[in-house]
């Protein structure tokens, strides 16, 4: 066989298996599976006085990643089967609830995301007594993941162990959904808190205090918060759960207890806090909550500092990554989060947004443009054009017959075109990078 014949052959065959490799089904650094990392699902429950019994509500937040979806036709599939179990204080289930789907998609990546999800709510009324909700995640009667969740103090008598928290609107309350926290870069959140001992016609005050931080030291500590708890009239909870996620509505009723803080949260970090509640009244009755700060959907890519910094390549000199590089251990969170504070589109608030789309980027090439020759998609050409400038406007891909296949991108908003090639050794070259505005 002939160079040139071997050649052509040999690129043929790595475009072929390039484009026919499942996206997201190779190993990020350090063996973690990026649709896997993080902590899967999230779920609350929540328990209220409700006549002779409780009414009992479990809310839960399933991320695409956590179901085993399978092809069917051209689409793929996920059987969603949960069950929850309401168990007294020597276990004894006093009422299960199941919930049952099936979520469909015709996008591989999808199955491996951690940003789609599936909202749901299960409720209903249970006995006084029970204690705890059990969940279960199955699938062909075989438990894939569990948890369980307080419902009730050590006395029987119903307790909130986390406050609701929702998303900043006056006239329903969205819950967040991640296990009582607070989502990092949301501006704002609406504390819902219920208790019996949020007397009627005492005024209460907040204040919210942070613990602790977490292992990464992006950033510096957060200054207390403080303000009026808002007392709510009597009321109970009505829930909906659909394609628009999970809604509650406050319906008059008789329970009282009920208040809620409208928490300004543009500079609070990813952390542990404690929101305290303190009463103006007699006995200064104080109430502690403890909820997190939680960046869930934090690129793969930004949690290692080591490859945090070499994908940086892009950005730096080599005297900038070198220095990064050897920054000792104690500083360098702080020293990657100041460079990426200089490019922050809005200073103002502890999220930054820039930081944040280079690194996701990084996580698509990883995946997106990775191969046999190129495992790493995140370092190879095409891999830079798309995180420094994201997806283009068009992809055109061509196997023409006499010569290397050829990758096409245009980006419109940049009037440029950038042309890569399929070379010998079965890497794709940026061949040119083409002017469309001239």
């Amino acid at each position: 066989m002939g160079k040139g014949l071997r050649r052509a052959v040999v690129a043929v065959l790595s475009a072929v298996a390039a484009w026919a490799q499942p996206r997201g089904m190779a190993d990020f650094p350090g063996r973690i599976f990026l649709g896997q990392f993080g902590e899967g699902w999230f779920a609350e429950a929540y328990a209220l006085p409700q006549g002779d019994s409780l009414w009992a509500g479990v809310l839960l937040r399933l991320p695409y990643s956590t179901l085993l979806f399978e092809r069917d036709g051209d689409r793929f599939r996920a059987v969603v089967h949960v069950n929850v179990e309401f168990v007294d204080s020597i276990g004894v289930v006093r009422r299960r609830l199941e919930y049952r789907d099936t979520v469909w998609t015709a996008n591989y990546e999808l199955t491996q995301s951690r940003d789609s999800t599936l909202l749901r709510a299960l409720h209903g009324r249970v006995p006084w007594g029970t204690v705890r909700a059990r969940l279960r995640l199955l699938l062909q009667q075989q438990e894939l993941r569990a948890q369980e969740l307080e419902l009730s103090d050590a006395r029987g008598q119903p307790q909130w162990s986390s406050p609701l928290v929702a998303a900043p609107l006056q006239e329903q309350i969205r819950p967040f959904v991640l296990g009582g926290a607070l989502p990092f870069g949301a501006t704002a959140a609406r504390i819902l808190l219920w208790s019996p001992r949020l007397r009627v016609h005492e005024r209460w005050n907040y204040r919210c205090i942070q613990l602790r931080l977490p292992e990464e030291r992006f950033w510096d500590s957060v200054e207390e918060l403080s303000g009026q708890l808002r007392r709510l009239d009597p009321m109970r909870l009505e829930v909906e759960s659909g394609a628009e996620g999970i809604v509650l509505r406050p319906v008059p009723d008789t329970l009282e207890g009920w208040a809620e803080c409208w928490l300004p949260a543009a500079m609070l970090v990813p952390g542990v806090y404690e929101l305290q509640l303190l009463s103006e009244g007699a006995g200064s009755d104080t109430l502690r909550w403890r909820f997190r700060v939680r960046w869930h959907d934090m690129p793969v890519s930004l949690r290692r500092f080591g490859y945090a910094v070499r994908v940086m390549q892009y950005l730096l000199t080599d005297q900038e990554q070198e220095a990064l590089q050897r920054t000792p251990e104690a500083e360098r969170w702080q020293r990657l989060w100041r460079y990426w504070k200089r490019r922050d589109p809005t200073p103002q608030t502890a999220y930054n947004e820039a930081m944040t789309v280079y690194f996701r980027r990084v996580d698509h090439a990883y995946f997106a443009f990775q191969s046999v020759n190129e495992p790493d998609g995140a370092l190879t050409d095409r891999g830079k054009v798309y995180i420094l400038y994201g997806p283009p406007t068009r992809t055109e891909r061509e196997l023409p017959v006499a010569s290397a296949p050829r990758e096409v991108w245009t980006y419109d908003r940049l009037q440029r075109r950038f042309v890569f090639e399929l070379a010998a050794d079965g890497r794709w070259r940026l061949q040119a990078v083409e002017n469309l505005s001239q």
